[in-house]
């Protein structure tokens, strides 16, 4: 491909695969991810990250493997920027390190210390700890306006998230249940 005019030229190989071939592919990458744990992994995390990154994103993650003395293997969804990591490191203090380590090297350029798996109250203290505050406080916005009583996951992500401090009735919320019939 052509850069434009002051840009580095970009170019993308795309190798096309007969059906079967992609399919086994596929199947190859999930039997990896599903296997990190019975093979002994002490964490399996997903780091999304804008595809450019994902080079720097794994030389990173063997730079981290390699300080630490802890093995971590990974699989993903290259197309989307997902990587599936699985850490073997058993002692809990340094094996913390190296997902703070991981989590803000998918930070860094812009990724999520999450991508399908999603965050939950495992991953909760890293995704907080580099996630740009004001990005922070307008998620929390957002959960407050779509869930102002905190019903979904309470204090999965957010710690509880105060309805409102005024005592006035909140006025009645429609009921997502069918109507029973007489």
């Amino acid at each position: 491909m052509r850069g434009r005019p002051g840009r580095e030229a970009r170019r993308a190989d795309v190798h096309v695969r007969p059906a079967a071939a992609a399919r086994r592919l596929t199947e190859a990458r999930e039997r990896a991810f599903w296997a990190a744990e019975p093979a002994g992994a002490d964490e399996v995390v997903d780091i999304v990250v804008p595809r450019a990154s994902l080079p720097r994103l794994l030389a990173g993650a063997d730079v981290i493997a390699r300080d630490s003395a802890s093995i971590v293997t990974g699989c993903g969804h290259a197309r989307d920027g997902n990587v599936h990591l699985a850490v073997f490191q058993p002692d809990a203090k340094l094996r913390d390190e190296v997902l703070r380590r991981l989590f803000r090297a998918g930070a860094d350029p812009g990724g999520a210390v999450s991508g399908e798996h999603g965050t939950g109250t495992a991953k909760k203290r890293y995704f907080l700890e580099p996630e740009d505050p004001a990005k922070v406080e307008l998620m929390r916005g957002i959960k407050r306006a779509f869930d102002p009583d905190g019903i979904p996951d309470p204090g999965v992500l957010f710690d509880s998230i105060p309805v409102s401090s005024s005592t006035e009735p909140q006025p009645a919320r429609p009921s997502l249940r069918k109507a029973e019939s007489p």
